[in-house]
C-alpha cells in the first residue's frame, strides 16, 4: 500500500484592507495633532495680540467717589469716667471712743440722719468743770458789784466832808481810787463771765458732736472704724469715719482732644452709655468746662450730668460719651485716600466731563480717620479718584468704576 505525502498548510499573508485602516487611522492622528497645535499657536498669537491692544488703546479703570457736603452735626464718642455729684469724708469732731455706729457701706442715707455716737467722757469733765466755774464767777460777781457800791457810798461822804475842811485830800483821793478799782474789779469779772460762758458753749459744741450725722443724702462708700476704737479729732493722720456719696446725679468727666474743643458749648446734649450694656443710654448735658486745653494732653476737660435715680449707674465707672458736634457748612467730605501728598501740597484727582484727570489743589481740615474734611478746593458733588496712585498723570482720560463703600 502506498503511503500519500501530505504537505503544511502556507503562512496566511496580511490582508490589504488592514493596512489600509490603519495607514488611514494613523493619518487621522497625524492631522488632528497638526491641527491641535496650529489652533493652539493661533490662540496664543490672538491672545498677545488683545494684550498688547488692550495695553496700547484701553482706557485705565479706577474707583470714583462722588464729594460729599459735610453733614450739619457729627458724632463724636469719647471715654470717660462717672463721679458722685457730691462726695465727703465725714471725721469726727471731737476726741473720743466710738460708742456705736448705725450705718454700714451700702446704706442709703437722709440729711441730718445719725450715723454713728461717740463717747467723750473727758469732755463731759471739761463741760461740768466750766459750768462751776461759771457759777464760782457769779458769785464773785456778786460780791465785786457790793464792794463797788460800798465804795461809791464811801467816796461820796468823803466828798461832803472835804468841802467842809474835816478830811484831808489824800481821804478823798483814797476813796476815789477804792471806788475805781472796785469797778474795775467788776468789769473784770464780768469779762471773766463771758469767757467762761463761750468755754461753756464751745466744750457742749463739742459734746454735740458725740452725735455724728450726715451733711447731705447719699450713699455710704465707707466705714473704717468699730465700736470701742479712739477717734482722735483734728488729727491729719486719722481716718475718715465714713464716706458719703450723693450718686442721684452723676458728674461725666470726658477729655475732648483739641479738634473738637471749640465745639463744646455749656448746655448742650449729650448721651452716656456703657459698651457692656448695648441699647441702654443716658441722657445728660454738658454743665461746664474748665475752658482750657491741657497742654500736656492738649484736651479739653468736659463735665457732663446726667440724672440717675435708678442708681444704674456708680461712681467710678468707665463709660462712653457720645457729643453731637455741630460742624461748619461750607466743608465738603472726601475719603481721606483720594489725598494725595505732593511737594506743592495735598492735592485731589477729579475727573471732568469727558473723564479726563486733573489735580486740583485743596486745603485739609480736621481728619476723622477714614474721612476728611476739605476746607477749600471742592464745592462738593465732584467726582474724584480714590488712590490715584503716581501712574495717573494729569490729563489722563480713564474708567471709572463707583465705590460701592466709602473706603
Amino acid at each position: 500500500m502506498s503511503t500519500v505525502p501530505v504537505h503544511e498548510a502556507a503562512p496566511r499573508r496580511p490582508s490589504i484592507y488592514r493596512l489600509i485602516a490603519l495607514v488611514v487611522v494613523a493619518g487621522l492622528v497625524f492631522a488632528g495633532l497638526t491641527y491641535a497645535g496650529l489652533r493652539s499657536r493661533s490662540k496664543l498669537v490672538e491672545s498677545r495680540e488683545e494684550t498688547h491692544h488692550r495695553a496700547v488703546f484701553d482706557k485705565p479703570r479706577v474707583l470714583t467717589v462722588k464729594a460729599e457736603r459735610a453733614p450739619k452735626y457729627v458724632e463724636q464718642i469719647l471715654p470717660s469716667t462717672a463721679a458722685p455729684m457730691h462726695e465727703t469724708a465725714v471725721y469726727a469732731r471731737t476726741s473720743g471712743y466710738l460708742k456705736r455706729w448705725l450705718v454700714d457701706i451700702g446704706d442709703v442715707v437722709a440729711e441730718g440722719q445719725l450715723l454713728a455716737e461717740i463717747e467723750t467722757p473727758e469732755v463731759d469733765a471739761q463741760l461740768l468743770q466750766a459750768r462751776a466755774t461759771l457759777a464760782e464767777t457769779k458769785a464773785s460777781l456778786v460780791r465785786n458789784q457790793a464792794s463797788e457800791a460800798l465804795a461809791q457810798l464811801n467816796l461820796s461822804r468823803v466828798k461832803q466832808i472835804v468841802v467842809r475842811g474835816a478830811v484831808s485830800q489824800q481821804e478823798l483821793d483814797d476813796a476815789d481810787a477804792a471806788y475805781k478799782v472796785a469797778t474795775a474789779t467788776v468789769n473784770v469779772t464780768q469779762a471773766t463771765i463771758k469767757a467762761n460762758e463761750a468755754n461753756i458753749q464751745r466744750l457742749e459744741q463739742m459734746q454735740a458732736f458725740q452725735k455724728v450725722v450726715a451733711p447731705f443724702s447719699g450713699t455710704i462708700t465707707a466705714r473704717n472704724f468699730d465700736p470701742g476704737a479712739l477717734i482722735v479729732a483734728d488729727n491729719a493722720n486719722s481716718k475718715e469715719l465714713f464716706h458719703l456719696s450723693q450718686i442721684k446725679t452723676l458728674r461725666v468727666f470726658a477729655d475732648v482732644p483739641q479738634t473738637f474743643s471749640t465745639s463744646i458749648k455749656v448746655g448742650q446734649k449729650a448721651t452716656v452709655f456703657r459698651r457692656e450694656v448695648p441699647g441702654e443710654e443716658f441722657a445728660g448735658s454738658v454743665s461746664r468746662t474748665t475752658n482750657a486745653v491741657d497742654p500736656l494732653s492738649r484736651t479739653l476737660k468736659v463735665e457732663v450730668q446726667v440724672p440717675n435715680p435708678d442708681r444704674a449707674l456708680l461712681p467710678g465707672m468707665y463709660l462712653q460719651v457720645r457729643f453731637r458736634l455741630e460742624s461748619p457748612a461750607d466743608l465738603v467730605r472726601v475719603p481721606g485716600a483720594a489725598v494725595v501728598i505732593r511737594a506743592d501740597g495735598p492735592k485731589v484727582a477729579v475727573l471732568d466731563d469727558q473723564s479726563a484727570v486733573h489735580y486740583r489743589p485743596v486745603k485739609l481740615g480736621r481728619d476723622y480717620g477714614t474721612m476728611v474734611e476739605i476746607v477749600s478746593g471742592l464745592s462738593g458733588g465732584e467726582t474724584i479718584v480714590v488712590r490715584p496712585g503716581d501712574d495717573l498723570p494729569d490729563g489722563l482720560v480713564v474708567e471709572a468704576a463707583t465705590a460701592s463703600a466709602t473706603p
